[in-house]
């Protein structure tokens, strides 16, 4: 299992890649509030594991910020995840 830690508007979320994420509900990622981890699929291909990372992000933003909407509408999350990995994956930025 490896581990990773990302730092969410200066809460540090300690990031585990796992066979099973939950299992009771399959699931590609979940986010832990109260213990600050986010768990990753790690049999999903490199650039879903990517997208969902930054689904769970946008999950832990919304917690951070107390906008429930970032919290409990999978769909929202999902299309702005979506959204800004299409936009962000393959840019290079120049000066």
């Amino acid at each position: 299992m490896d581990k990773n830690y990302i730092d969410i508007l200066g809460q540090r979320y300690l990031i585990r890649y796992v066979d099973c994420v939950n299992k009771e509900e399959p699931r590609k990622g979940e986010i832990n509030f109260l213990t600050h981890e986010i768990r990753i699929d790690c049999t999903m291909p490199k650039d879903l594991q990517e997208q969902t990372l930054l689904h769970e992000v946008i999950h832990a933003i919304g917690d951070l910020l107390g906008i429930e909407e970032l919290i409990n509408n999978e769909g929202t999350v999902q299309s702005l995840s979506s959204a800004l990995y299409c936009t962000f994956k393959d840019q290079v930025v120049s000066r």
